[in-house]
């Protein structure tokens, strides 16, 4: 095989668990019998830096270190920059994964890469490709046309193995996709990533399907998939069966945009589990739905699920319609009890702020969550509406931030008087922190808050 391509997760992005955009993109080239490289540069620089450089790391939308932590790296490791731009020139194609915490620091990456080797193809995909795609009509930004040879919008593999292999000359592609998931395990990928070392020690990424039948206005995830594909059983226990002999993981966290959007599926998961395995230590997001059966649920605690993250984001029922959730308050309440009676412990997501919530309806959802506190164990994830583009709602003004903002911090003072637990680390974690730590290492790095 020759020297073909490098798929590459440049800082800064969330350094906890293997990056599941590159395995899965990996191992679809190796299928394709491509020579594929997979470096995570961001794995790489955060088990270098010192703590200040990793408290502001995990700092969720943290700005000011995102947009400067290119000059940073380049000017405290410079070594293994250099290191790092030399290896990516060796090869014919580099292919990025772009989120918007991460793009600042790929396009210089990219820029140097250039001018090192003019020769290599640069690729960008990704969601904040995929945003940037919406923004722009389809027309995409100039930095980013002239950044990169080929763009693409949605899911990768299929626009980059053409790329590679010649068949694809536009140097754009939008939301080519995958027909099906059959055979698509992502073993091959892992196993290049063999060696490093990640926070979250014996735990690995799943994902058993793509897509999201629920249309959510508020959900950017759902615009990088344009169907629902759930992947073969027998894959993702072939996934299961290496990690658990050659990796010793233990827990598995399963990233779908929803696991319950195919009921049978999700039973004949858990069965498979049960029967091979017993029960695996696994967690998931889960959507809203009183029909899901008790003996289904019993099935998930006895498979191992030890958290589901729960998109409830109202307990308006003015607000939910509005947001398109596809289920009432009352549903709500019924789902929550029926988790409850089953022993499933879960977390529930608010927004606060969303276009056209009134001050009434805020305290309508507030009531709900204290009505229906016994059987409500968490809230995982509390932020005020922020807007992504191509959804389905307009780009809130800066009244509208201000007004979010503020019912936001009423709304969380509310539940913390009634005793709520709540998951600090994604209460506002959505809003932008316009501060940062100096470059030079061992300052102060607390930040105020800002919208994003």
């Amino acid at each position: 095989m020759k020297k073909t391509i490098a798929l590459v997760l440049a800082p800064v992005f969330w350094p906890n668990l293997p990056p599941l955009s590159l395995i899965a993109l990996g191992s679809f080239l190796l299928r394709q019998g491509e020579d594929v490289r997979l470096v995570d540069a961001n794995n790489l620089f955060f088990n270098r830096v010192d703590e200040t450089y990793k408290k502001a790391w995990l700092k969720s939308t943290n700005r000011c270190f995102e947009e400067s932590a290119a000059d940073l790296l380049k000017k405290e490791y410079s070594k293994q920059w250099q290191e790092l731009v030399g290896a990516l020139a060796g090869y014919a194609v580099a292919g990025f994964s772009c989120y918007r915490s991460n793009l600042p620091v790929t396009l210089v990456l990219a820029r140097e890469l250039r001018r090192m080797n003019s020769a290599v193809k640069i690729v960008f995909g990704g969601p904040e490709i995929t945003r940037d795609y919406f923004k722009t009509g389809g027309k995409f930004s100039p930095e980013l046309r002239q950044s990169a040879d080929l763009l693409v919008a949605g899911e990768g593999e299929k626009p980059l193995a053409d790329f590679i292999q010649g068949r694809l000359k536009v140097p754009t592609v939008c939301f080519d996709e995958l027909d099906g998931l059959r055979g698509h395990d992502y073993i091959a990928g892992y196993r290049r990533l063999r060696g490093a070392e990640y926070p979250r020690k014996k735990t690995v990424s799943l994902l058993l399907s793509r897509g999201c039948r629920r249309t959510c206005r508020f959900c950017s995830e759902r615009l990088l998939y344009t169907k629902v594909r759930m992947r073969d059983i027998d894959d993702v226990l072939s996934e299961i069966r290496f990690h658990k002999q050659e990796q010793e993981v233990d827990t598995f966290v399963i990233h779908d945009s929803m696991i319950n959007t195919d009921l049978k599926f999700l039973e004949d998961f858990c069965d498979a589990v049960i029967a091979e395995f017993g029960s695996i230590a696994w967690e998931a997001q889960m959507g809203i739905r009183p029909d899901m059966p008790e003996p289904l649920l019993g099935k998930l605690k006895q498979s191992g699920c030890y958290n589901l993250f729960i998109g409830l984001e109202s307990g308006s029922g003015q607000t939910l319609r509005r947001m398109r959730k596809g289920f009432s308050p009352a549903d709500a309440a019924l789902f929550f009890k029926k988790l409850h009676a089953a022993g499933l412990r879960f977390g529930v997501s608010i927004i606060v702020g969303f276009p056209g919530e009134t001050q009434e309806d805020c305290e309508e959802s507030l009531r709900f969550l204290i009505v229906h506190k016994a059987v409500i164990p968490k809230i995982e994830q509390i932020n005020p509406f922020v807007y992504y583009d191509g959804i389905d709602c307009r780009a809130p003004d800066t009244r509208d931030e201000a007004v979010a903002l503020r019912r936001t911090e009423y709304v969380i003072t509310r539940l913390r008087q009634e005793g709520f637990r709540m998951t600090n680390a994604f209460v506002n974690n959505l809003i932008g922190k316009p501060g940062g730590p100096d470059l030079k290492p061992g300052l102060n790095a607390d930040y105020s808050g800002g919208i994003r």
